[in-house]
């Protein structure tokens, strides 16, 4: 067998090879398959928040039972000033990294609502 007939075999497995090579990463991306790093630390931060909040939420609870107010009085948008206080009084206690504490608190008082 000749080098020249050898090429000539060789031709359609190269050719499903470059092609391959150039249709994974698209379809990879395209499909969700690959996560990037940023996408990454995005679900990072997302789960720290929630677990935050969610902490935020049982401290907050527990004073307002500690101090027999009832949770359906600080529902609704007419009592967010009794709710950023309630809220407020239960970060003090927890210790929340100063690039999370806007959104932590704003869950947490999404949560209380």
């Amino acid at each position: 067998m000749s080098f020249s007939q050898t090429i000539e075999k060789a031709k359609p497995y190269l050719t499903g090879f470059v092609l391959g090579l150039i249709a994974a990463p698209i379809i990879a991306f395209n499909a969700g398959w690959v996560s990037t790093s940023s996408a990454k630390a995005q679900a990072v931060e997302t789960a720290r928040v929630e677990t935050l909040a969610g902490i935020c939420s049982a401290t907050a609870g527990r004073i307002a039972t500690a101090a027999s107010t009832d949770l359906a009085t600080i529902k609704g948008y007419e009592n967010r000033a009794k709710r950023d206080e309630l809220v407020a009084a239960a970060m003090v206690d927890i210790q929340v990294p100063a690039e999370l504490l806007g959104k932590v608190t704003s869950d947490c008082g999404r949560t209380l609502s």
